[in-house]
């Protein structure tokens, strides 16, 4: 029995939806795309693009056909690209393998292209229709539409913590909170992201690598440092990362910054009450190309991006642990100022999810503008 128009339409932008996903990993900063190529009622080809400077998705599905694509219809779930990058625009070759109809999902935040496809598909004498499933279809890449659109990376803040809100105890003593499970997460969400990054207390601390294991990436993310008197010492695992990032200020020793040429970018900043000014590190970090920057660090740094309403995420660990103490460290960390300059207390994150990870509770809260305020 044949599906009605609407309905198949969604059923097929839906799988398009699953295709997409398998880009987690590898397609940033470049969005995650599915495609699927449907004739005489059946998927002929499907196709995701999976790796930044491959092929898209709308080229892997083209590829994939079983049979002749001409006279089909292409389900993608973002609007086709129309200019030369990396690769040769998507619309050029959709018009080549003779498709008679193309359905988007949701449109490119792309400035240079947002828009463009349709024009072009419809004077070649395809028909388009956008908007299905678009809810759904953008929800794929808030990352990529938000880098789009302001030109600055999506953040979000990762935090593994006790029942009672502490990250350590009085000691700094903090391994293991998160179970293994939670931890592989953690690794997860590393390797969506083009940044990760933590503050020189870790650092020191800890000493942590903050590179991606135990999950197949095309390329390692930056290793981004905030450090505003350039203390990191020089056999800090951190730099056995290819791509690493010191953010300091004008504080900083100009010939301690001069031993870490060739190992390191180092961005010198303006500064916030002695600290490297947040804002102005985003800005950096857009302008190399860093789409998407994970927060792992101290309560202090993750607190200061929620509470100057920097994050767009949050993903927190919950242990079934209890640590108490007076002295052992809280999550989060801002100004008492910043509480006393709210109208209601606390800031409320929508809450988007909540799953296991082995005995842990994952959470992962958006920040809407609403909720800051």
């Amino acid at each position: 029995m044949a599906r009605p128009a609407e309905e198949r339409d969604a059923f097929y932008m839906a799988r398009a939806i699953e295709l997409a996903r398998k880009g987690r990993f590898g397609a940033h900063p470049n969005p995650m795309v599915g495609a699927v190529v449907v004739k005489g009622g059946r998927i002929i080809g499907e196709g995701a693009h999976l790796r930044w400077g491959g092929p898209h998705a709308e080229i892997n599905a083209l590829r994939s056909c079983r049979a002749n694509p001409a006279g089909a219809s292409l389900y993608v779930t973002l609007e086709p690209c129309s200019t030369h990058g990396k690769t040769p625009p998507c619309t050029e070759a959709l018009i080549k393998a003779g498709l008679k109809e193309v359905f988007i999902g949701a449109p490119d935040p792309n400035p240079a292209n947002g828009g463009r496809s349709a024009a072009i598909l419809r004077r070649a004498g395809l028909r388009v229709r956008s908007g299905v499933l678009r809810k759904e279809c953008e929800a794929l890449n808030p990352a990529f539409n938000k880098y789009m659109r302001t030109g600055l990376p999506y953040v979000t803040v990762k935090i593994a913590q006790s029942l009672d809100g502490r990250i350590a105890d009085a000691a700094g003593r903090s391994r293991w909170i998160s179970s293994p499970r939670s931890r592989r997460e953690a690794h997860r969400l590393r390797a969506e992201s083009d940044a990760v990054l933590a503050g020189i207390g870790t650092i020191l601390a800890d000493d942590p690598l903050l590179n991606v294991r135990g999950v197949k990436v095309p390329r390692q993310p930056w290793v981004v440092v905030l450090d505003s008197s350039f203390r990191v010492p020089g056999k800090a695992k951190v730099f056995r990362n290819e791509r690493v990032l010191v953010a300091t200020t004008r504080k900083a020793s100009v010939s301690a910054m001069k031993k870490f040429r060739g190992r390191a970018r180092i961005l010198v900043l303006p500064s916030e009450g002695g600290r490297v000014s947040l804002p102005a590190l985003l800005a950096g970090l857009g302008k190399i190309g860093v789409s998407h920057v994970l927060v792992e660090g101290g309560g202090k740094v993750a607190g200061a991006f929620i509470g100057l309403g920097l994050a767009d995420r949050f993903v927190c660990f919950v242990a079934p642990m209890l640590i108490g103490g007076t002295a052992s460290r809280n999550s989060l960390v801002w100004p008492d100022a910043l509480n006393a300059g709210r109208k209601e207390l606390g800031i409320r994150p929508r809450l988007v999810s909540v799953s296991r990870a082995g005995p842990d509770l994952m959470l992962e809260m958006r920040f809407d503008r609403c909720s800051r305020e």
